[in-house]
């Protein structure tokens, strides 16, 4: 009984703050609700999600996170790459090990104030982007306004963002090779390229599929660039899954239907995970 007891302050927290919110969340998406007539919720069973895969913006939402997700973590792979080979040639120098501390710095700052930070730099008007450009003889951008750019500039802040975490990664898996390997293809005769394929490459491998689970669900819960920068807008050139959720729940008030929104925000997480976690098992067991 005492061994138990020390678990109940965190049974509490779990069950308060994550079960009975998902399951609400699930009763929620199986009636018609309003956030304002709770009391005369209606059951409808899977309307609401059926009703979700017939909206043209909810299927725009799904196709903006599924180009942001691909496109950011393609972005934070490359970069980090990159960046993690030239921080690990650096490894034993003291500028090695500031500018390493100094690029981990977006990963501090919290997505509301990146938000605000670039919504000024990429201000139509004012900003420092558009300055720059017109220095050089171009025409200002729409950074935001335009819909061919608007999600294109999300992707870079959010890749901004998280390319050092990418790093981080990988350079802790190139710090886990052993010497001996570079020793042997430095004998060989290996080009730098050859030594990324066939030794670095494998090594990051897991490590790299981990990184890529973690940024897929980030992605997926990401709400707060698109709302201090773009509110979804132009159009829906930048609506997302989980800001559909948000304006079905707090703006139009219809909390089934938004309810129904974050479910299937949940279990995409889940499939999305099982998927990469069973891919990692069968790369390490080869």
């Amino acid at each position: 009984m005492e061994r138990l007891m020390f678990l109940v302050p965190a049974g509490v927290y779990l069950v308060a703050l994550t079960i009975f919110p998902f399951v609400y969340s699930v009763y929620l998406s199986l009636h018609q609700a309003k956030l304002t007539k709770l009391h005369r919720m209606r059951f409808i069973g899977f309307d609401n999600y059926a009703e979700l895969f017939t909206d043209s913006l909810f299927l725009d939402a799904c196709r903006n996170i599924a180009v942001l997700t691909v496109a950011s973590i393609t972005v934070e792979i490359l970069i980090g790459f990159f960046a993690a080979k030239v921080f690990f040639s650096l490894r034993e120098t003291r500028i090695g090990a500031v500018l390493r501390s100094a690029s981990i710095m977006p990963m501090m700052i919290t997505p509301i104030c990146i938000g605000l930070i670039f919504s000024y730099i990429f201000n139509p008007n004012l900003g420092i982007a558009n300055f720059l450009l017109g220095e050089i003889g171009i025409s200002p951008l729409g950074w935001f306004s335009d819909p061919s750019l608007a999600l294109a500039t999300v992707i870079l802040i959010n890749s901004w963002q998280w390319t050092p975490f990418m790093m981080l990664l990988m350079l802790a898996g190139l710090m886990s090779i052993p010497a001996e390997q570079y020793e042997a293809a430095e004998i060989e005769g290996a080009k730098w390229y050859h030594i990324a394929a066939w030794i670095e490459i494998p090594a990051i491998r897991g490590i790299v599929l981990v990184g890529i689970i973690l940024r897929v669900i980030d992605n997926l819960r990401l709400f707060d660039i698109v709302y201090v920068t773009t509110r979804g807008g132009p159009g829906s050139s930048t609506e997302i899954v989980t800001f559909f959720a948000y304006k079905q729940d707090f703006q139009y008030f219809q909390v089934g239907y938004g309810s129904a929104a974050a479910v299937v925000i949940l279990f995409a997480s889940v499939i999305i995970t099982a998927i990469t976690v069973k891919y990692l098992r069968s790369a390490e067991d080869d």
